[in-house]
């Protein structure tokens, strides 16, 4: 059931503040150990992030690769800590690091990072518990969840219905007519969207100590809105009733100017703040 905190619909639709810090990309992770593998990752037209074949993953190029268990067990990077930036800028290429266990990953980065314990064998990200999800945009609407997994093959944010109608409301969405299920939106109008922003269970996750409590893991419309080569703007959200599990997911739209740690040595998935 919505919750409604001091805000109505029309008034969500029609807010003009922006905080202009949020269009601004966070520093990426690029403090890395001498010893670590650096390699490109290029996004596709059809969406889709690649990197090039490497001795570690051969014939294995596809972002979501990086998840597979069986895949990192075969290959032999079973010891190995993964770290993936995709820049806000989707001309400039992202990065994938590997590098070695380390107890906690870039000690001299600027980023602080929010840890989540998975399962050993499963997807790494296919469990991330959450409390919530909501569209912020001066006030706060807000709907529960349990959780949510991330999904690497896809660029796209899954939410429930209800926050889905409150964000078309917002961003006023239009079907593509070149381009099969495309969403576009204006693209001077960024600054009247709202967050998204997902509540962190703070009894599952993990945290480093002495580092700072972080709550809420929020996607700014720069994250989930995407300038494509030829100027369109598009909508990096859906329905979870489209996904094939109507679950929430968080695609790689997510991890946009920021850093996410994939620890396989200790079977957990870090988010950088």
């Amino acid at each position: 059931m919505l919750n409604i905190l001091l805000i109505s619909l029309p008034v969500l639709a029609q807010a003009t503040y922006i905080d202009q810090s949020l269009l601004q990309q966070r520093p990426l992770l690029d403090s890395k150990p001498a010893s670590a593998l650096v390699v490109p990752l290029t996004l596709n037209r059809k969406l889709h992030y690649k990197f090039s074949d490497t001795t570690l993953l051969p014939s294995r190029t596809h972002l979501e690769h990086l998840q597979n268990p069986a895949i990192i067990h075969a290959t032999g990077n079973d010891h190995s800590t993964i770290t993936i930036n995709i820049p806000l800028d989707a001309s400039i290429p992202g990065s994938v690091i590997f590098n070695s266990p380390v107890s906690k990953p870039w000690p001299h980065s600027p980023s602080h990072f929010v840890w989540f314990e998975q399962d050993e064998w499963n997807t790494l990200g296919d469990h991330l518990p959450l409390l919530d999800i909501g569209v912020r945009k001066g006030g706060m609407i807000t709907t529960e969840i349990k959780s949510a997994r991330l999904d690497l093959s896809t660029p796209y944010i899954h939410v429930p219905k209800g926050i889905w109608d409150v964000l078309v409301l917002a961003t006023k969405p239009e079907e593509s007519v070149r381009h099969d299920e495309e969403l576009t939106v204006d693209c001077e109008a960024q600054g009247i969207y709202p967050d998204l922003v997902f509540g962190l269970d703070g009894e599952k996750e993990m945290r480093e100590e002495e580092e700072e409590v972080v709550d809420e893991l929020v996607i700014t419309p720069a994250q989930y809105v995407l300038q494509t080569e030829e100027g369109r703007c598009v909508l990096l959200a859906r329905s979870a009733e489209s996904s094939y599990d109507q679950g929430v997911v968080l695609g790689w739209a997510a991890m946009r100017g920021r850093g996410v740690v994939l620890d396989w040595p200790g079977w957990k998935i870090g988010f950088a703040f």
